[in-house]
């Protein structure tokens, strides 16, 4: 019986230690670079947020009650009782019929609503190129969002 000696080719066990530990610390590198760049960014969305909320927490305004709607178009008349300046107020008109919704937005309609102003402004009643009444309207506040009032006709 002869002995056949086979010869094995392949790296050592310590080089392949460094290259695990060194692929393992790459992986590392790169979640922690996601994780941070992830983590300023969530934070940066959350400031906003929040200035937007401080800075509309005392906002507030009203539809009066002499808003009128004819065929042609809608005199809207809004008070702001609240303590924010608002920059501009966008409409969206709801138009319904039997079995649809169309949704109008007019946007930047009134430009500033000061503290403590009386606003008039008209906006078209497209109706008829609708094809359906208008049913409803909503005001939202431009720089603030979250404060809304809606019509009903």
């Amino acid at each position: 019986m002869a002995l056949v000696e086979v010869h094995r080719k392949g790296i050592s066990p310590l080089i392949a230690s460094v290259l695990l530990i060194a692929f393992t610390m790459t992986i590392a590198g790169l979640m922690a670079a996601w994780a941070t760049s992830y983590v300023s960014g969530q934070t940066e969305k959350l400031t906003e947020q929040s200035e937007t909320t401080k800075s509309c927490s005392g906002a507030n305004f009203r539809i009066e009650s002499d808003t009128m709607k004819t065929n042609t178009s809608v005199t809207v008349v809004l008070y702001n009782s609240g303590g924010v300046d608002f920059t501009n107020m966008n409409v969206n008109m709801f138009y319904t019929n039997s079995t649809d919704v169309i949704i109008q937005k007019i946007s930047n309609v009134s430009g500033a609503l000061k503290r403590g102003d009386l606003k008039s402004f008209k906006v078209d009643n497209n109706q008829t190129a609708a094809g359906a009444p208008l049913t409803k309207m909503t005001i939202i506040a431009d720089n603030c969002p979250d404060v809304a009032k809606e019509k009903s006709f």
